[in-house]
């Protein structure tokens, strides 16, 4: 493993987004697919509609820093803080938000429940699917109903699977979104965005009740198991919050759903 996030840069990939700007991730076609997926996000572009510059932004599995890009294009001037635990990740957040996020600081913590540390299992080839609580049985059937949706053969979706999800395992720390908003002085989240891959409970669960109040929306993936998304929905309509529930297309067939929530005025 690299020993500082330069030498993990350096062994990154750059590429090119669809605008000319030039970005660094571990593994450039996820990368190129994160992007599409992020900027033909509905919920996340109506998540930050009628935010202004100065209102803050909580980006929770800040993965490559590719959503709080897209914040930021849509509404110059926002404070994003971007969290993300995994190392790799990381490195290239920090030098894609140094390359074109002003507004950004990278945090590299993950977010969670209570502070303290947990084990993250990191996936080189599917960065954005290492967890905190891995399932590699869900993860490849998601994987295989995805890539159906998007027309590619099953034989070829096995063979991808088969090298997606040999990860290493290694210990992160973890903070809360209370904890975060007191060390770094945010006052009010206007939008707190959550994708953490099965995690959001967690995050949710980190906010102390007398802090619901200052966080204007939420918008989060939810991994529909076990009543989760239920759940979820319930604890952000008991805090004050109307709440919208859709699916990005080529996740059709998958238990994974996103949740948009705004406090009622």
């Amino acid at each position: 493993m690299p020993d500082t996030d330069a030498e993990r840069t350096d062994a990154a990939h750059e590429i090119a987004l669809p605008d000319g700007r030039r970005i660094v991730a571990p593994d450039p076609n996820q990368a190129a697919v994160l992007w599409h997926e992020v900027t033909g996000n509905d919920l996340y572009a109506r998540g930050v509609e009628g935010l202004a510059a100065g209102d803050v932004v909580f980006d929770v599995g800040g993965n490559l820093g590719l959503a709080a890009l897209f914040f930021s294009d849509l509404v110059p001037g926002l404070r994003v803080y971007s969290f993300e635990p995994a190392e790799d990740c990381f490195a290239c957040l920090r030098e894609n938000t140094r390359r074109h996020g002003t507004g950004i600081t990278a945090v590299q913590v993950a977010v969670g429940s209570r502070p303290g540390t947990g084990e993250l299992t990191y996936y080189p080839r599917s960065p954005a699917q290492s967890s905190l609580y891995p399932d590699e049985d869900e993860d490849r059937r998601h994987l295989m109903t995805y890539l159906a949706n998007t027309g590619i053969d099953e034989d070829t979706a096995r063979a991808l699977g088969e090298t997606m999800y040999q990860g290493r395992r290694y210990h992160v720390d973890v903070t809360t979104v209370t904890a975060a908003m007191a060390e770094h002085g945010v006052d009010e989240i206007a939008l707190l965005k959550i994708d953490v891959e099965r995690a959001e409970q967690d995050v949710l669960d980190g906010i102390e009740e007398s802090d619901w109040p200052r966080i204007r929306r939420v918008v989060a993936e939810v991994h529909d198991h076990d009543g989760r998304l239920a759940a979820v929905v319930e604890g952000l309509t008991r805090r004050g919050f109307t709440v919208c529930v859709g699916q990005e297309e080529m996740l059709t067939g998958t238990g994974v759903q996103m949740v948009l929530a705004v406090r009622d005025r």
